[in-house]
């Protein structure tokens, strides 16, 4: 299994966000994926690959001139220890008060969007290819950041595939959080089939997106399933929803799979609510290996950074 990994992520460093009117410190952290690193290698996937540099062109498949520009335009106007969170919602293309943008944000932010679009490029019909990034994408709009969300890795993926004669893509969304990003952007096309697990938005973040009566318009109605989960849910419950969701996609039959894979659905992990185990990740691969179809897997959450490493060897392991 080839894994595309830059290690300027770690240049990426949020400090706070802002939680319930008050300043919390910010999870997403270089270590969380620099632990999965070291503990890949150390169960021999060595086969690391450097991310390939990508036009912009990409990225404006998927998001808004207007907001590029301006995220790019905000970056440039701080200086080296700024830290901007969103003031006014709307002015602001930032739809929440935990993403904040730094002055590299927005080239480090490219530079996942390089290491995706260089794991896309290394599908073939018998392969699984890992991008091991951050910062994640899911939430991403096409016109706003949020949820630690600058660019939308996984939906400019599936476009690349698209564009280069793909039929049918198969979007599986993985994280505790509902990706409302991917949904958004997806929500009137049957081109790209958008399917997620995850906790129920009536007590979780983004709690604006996630129903199940969330089902796709136009072209697209049917092409949008939302899988809530309650608080506290186990893999009893979660296997069932994956079980489903393996169905779906195998009806669909899509050209590749692009996995958006969190391991925020750890019972450890500090900021989702779930209590699936290191075990349930071997689980999990067990039934994603069923399809027999191109798979693209590419990081979003998981906050603790033990469980992301036993969960990621576990998936991997049994993946292969």
């Amino acid at each position: 299994m080839k894994i595309v990994y830059d290690p300027a992520h770690v240049s990426h460093y949020p400090t706070k966000e802002i939680d319930k009117g008050r300043f919390i410190e910010n999870p997403e952290k270089p270590e969380r994926i620099n632990q999965i690193k070291d503990a890949l290698i150390m169960k021999g996937f060595d086969n690391f690959v450097p991310p390939s540099k990508f036009p912009i062109n990409y990225i404006y498949l998927v998001h808004d001139e207007e907001y590029v520009s301006w995220l790019k335009a905000k970056c440039e106007s701080l200086s080296e220890d700024e830290e901007y969170i969103t003031e006014v919602f709307g002015y602001d293309k930032c739809f929440d008060t935990g993403t904040p943008i730094k002055r590299n944000t927005f080239e480090v932010a490219k530079r996942a969007v390089d290491a995706a679009l260089t794991a896309a490029r290394l599908i073939d019909s018998n392969n699984v290819v890992y991008a091991l990034i951050r910062p994640p994408g899911h939430h991403a709009t096409r016109g706003y950041c949020g949820g630690y969300c600058y660019f939308n890795n996984a939906a400019i993926c599936a476009m690349y595939f698209l564009k280069r004669g793909a039929e049918r893509v198969a979007i599986l969304d993985l994280d505790f959080h509902h990706g409302n990003g991917t949904q958004e952007i997806f929500y009137d096309t049957d081109m790209v089939y958008y399917i997620s697990i995850h906790g129920d938005p009536k007590y979780f973040y983004p709690w604006i997106t996630g129903r199940e009566s969330e089902v796709g318009e136009g072209p697209g109605e049917g092409f949008n399933l939302n899988l809530p989960l309650p608080p506290k849910a186990d893999w009893s419950e979660y296997s069932a929803a994956l079980a489903y969701a393996v169905n779906e996609i195998r009806d669909y039959y899509p050209d590749v799979l692009i996995v958006s894979l969190g391991f925020d659905t750890h019972k450890d992990d500090p900021v989702g609510d779930f209590l699936l185990t290191d075990q349930d990740y071997s689980k999990m691969a067990k039934q994603l290996s069923k399809l027999k179809i191109p798979m693209l897997v590419i990081q979003e959450g998981g906050y603790n950074p033990q469980a992301n490493a036993a969960s990621a060897v576990n998936f991997f392991s049994a993946l292969e």
